[in-house]
């Protein structure tokens, strides 16, 4: 035997053997981490059919769910409708609600729309009407409903107007409270459009702060706060 092994090793014929072990040794490691792959592809392929199926078991539950609650949808889409109308008679208005169906994190589709709600005056209106419709959802420990200057920045004085008429109906004859800040000449702007009795009670009688803007110390938080609302990265440290 070891003569044999001496003659094949003085020949060569010991290394070209140990060299085909190795790469067949280097070959069967390759197809375990192969078949190790199909393994976890294969896992991957079933809970991704498990998940598809979860989908569709939700898309069909939600279904029947919206199916069985239509007369608090059609309420819901009835109150927006009503609180739209009062702004904007001949403008066509609604409340969307239906199944978000597909692969995402959000169940439901809200849309709340009054035409042409891409002109910001008609768009801070939706935002306003959509907002009290929550409110008297009641399905909160939310009393109140506020909102800053802005909401009225682009609104036409009547819109203003009708604004704060409905808010203090709303809030007259319940527990609710309607907050909300204005400038001087957003609160002038429809004061001809009410009597003087009108105006004294729904506006003149139930401002709480007036605040101005000659120093921090007569701002809403008594500081200067300098909040960067648009995303415009701004930089005050080269200020005068």
């Amino acid at each position: 035997m070891d003569n044999l092994l001496g003659y094949l090793d003085s020949h060569g014929a010991l290394e070209e053997y140990v060299a085909l072990t190795k790469q067949l040794s280097s070959l069967k490691n390759e197809m375990e981490r192969i078949q190790g792959y199909q393994k976890i592809l294969k896992s991957y392929k079933d809970i991704e059919l498990e998940i598809k199926a979860s989908f569709i078991n939700q898309d069909k539950e939600t279904n029947e769910y919206l199916e069985s609650i239509k007369t608090v949808t059609d309420n819901l889409r009835n109150g927006f409708w009503e609180y739209a109308k009062k702004f904007y008679p001949k403008k066509r208005s609604g409340l969307v609600i239906k199944n978000n169906s597909g692969e995402n994190m959000i169940r439901y589709t809200l849309d709340a729309r009054i035409e042409d709600d891409s002109s910001d005056g008609i768009n801070e209106v939706r935002l306003f009407c959509f907002d009290l419709l929550l409110l008297m959802c009641r399905k909160s420990k939310m009393r109140f409903l506020a909102h800053d200057s802005r909401l009225f920045a682009n609104m036409d004085p009547r819109q203003r107007e009708m604004l704060l008429r409905i808010a203090y109906d709303v809030t007259i004859d319940s527990e609710f409270q309607y907050i909300c800040s204005m400038n001087e000449d957003t609160i002038m702007s429809f004061k001809d459009l009410m009597s003087i009795e009108e105006y004294s009670e729904i506006v003149t009688n139930n401002i709480i702060l007036e605040l101005n803007d000659d120093a921090p110390e007569s701002k809403l938080l008594g500081i200067q706060v300098d909040l960067d609302l648009e995303d415009k990265h701004k930089n005050i440290d080269n200020m005068k």
